[in-house]
């Protein structure tokens, strides 16, 4: 079995494992397109192309497909995809509950293959830093959009990837920030498996410069390029993400990147 496989059989293990207490403790706002936890929706980042009935949609690590089911009520048909099978379970139901039409498909970023298909938009949040060789996969995808398509990408951002530390001020209190040591070689996130066996899943990031520099490199003109705060309503958060309000509202957490393949 190649590294690959034995990565991708790790990442769907682990996602199938906590499907079901995800959904219980996430809270997403499927009445808004979500960019990541504890930040704003599309109203108000408007981060979008104009959308118009008819046209065609890619969501890569969908989920649950809270995104594909927001498009989808636009008239945008969707074909939805996930590594997970627990997660496409519920992705599955609630699109049928609202007798919405979306193509789910279990794949892997790495595997999918859309065949002779292409979108007029392509959009992914926060699966792509589970991605081994992300940049290469950038490459690959942005082949399968229409001309004047768009990708979009949210990804943890690099300074996320620190640690925590605390320090003691003046006058007593504790100011929390990210330590990174090395903003070039971000610190890997590390996820073991809820059972505590098998192979471990690992959340990479990557310098802003890097991702500006991939879709540069896959042929796509870089349109937006947006670290945004923490909102006080976000569309996307629970419990444990609320408690880091505070400190989540010093850095950015996500790293949203918006590119279009030109017009021949």
């Amino acid at each position: 079995m190649s590294k690959e496989q034995m990565d991708e059989r790790a990442q769907a293990r682990y996602w199938n494992d906590i499907s079901e207490m995800y959904r219980e403790i996430t809270r997403i706002d499927d009445s808004d397109f979500h960019y990541g936890p504890l930040l704003a929706g599309e109203r108000e980042l408007a981060l979008l192309p104009p959308l118009k009935a008819g046209m065609t949609a890619l969501e890569l690590g969908c989920g649950e497909g809270q995104k594909s089911r927001w498009l989808a009520r636009q008239g945008v048909r969707c074909i939805a995809v996930d590594v997970s099978e627990g997660q496409l379970s519920y992705a599955r139901k609630d699109a049928e509950a609202e007798g919405l039409e979306i193509e789910f498909q279990c794949a892997s970023i790495e595997t999918f293959d859309p065949g002779e298909a292409t979108f007029d938009l392509i959009t992914s949040s926060h699966a792509f830093e589970f991605v081994a060789q992300p940049f290469e996969q950038v490459k690959r995808i942005a082949k399968w959009l229409k001309p004047g398509g768009t990708l979009m990408i949210s990804t943890v951002h690099p300074v996320y990837n620190g640690e925590w530390v605390s320090a003691d001020e003046e006058d007593g209190t504790e100011t929390w920030g990210r330590l990174l040591i090395n903003y070039f070689q971000p610190v890997d996130d590390v996820r073991e498996q809820p059972s505590g066996e098998g192979d471990s899943v690992i959340s990479r990031a990557y310098p802003v410069s890097a991702w500006f520099n991939a879709f540069r490199a896959a042929g796509l003109q870089v349109e937006r390029l947006e670290e945004p705060p923490a909102s006080a309503t976000p569309a996307y958060a629970s419990d444990d993400w609320l408690e880091a309000m505070y400190e989540c509202s010093a850095i950015p957490t996500t790293l949203i990147i918006v590119g279009r393949k030109p017009n021949v």
